[in-house]
């Protein structure tokens, strides 16, 4: 018997594999070292899926 594997989209990710980065402007953050008071997180390989994309069921 073999057992078939249903695999299913990546809801945390939505199936990219990688969670986006974010920038974010504040009044609050000027003076940082970024030069137009951006502050920005990295992309990040999705934690649920592991960078995959899709989930086992």
């Amino acid at each position: 018997m073999s057992e078939e594997t249903k695999k299913s989209v990546c809801p945390t990710c939505q199936g990219k594999g990688v969670i986006d980065g974010v920038c974010e402007t504040s009044g609050e953050w000027q003076g940082n070292d970024a030069e137009d008071g951006q502050v920005c997180t990295p992309d990040q390989k999705c934690p649920t899926c592991n960078g995959t994309g899709y989930v086992e069921d």
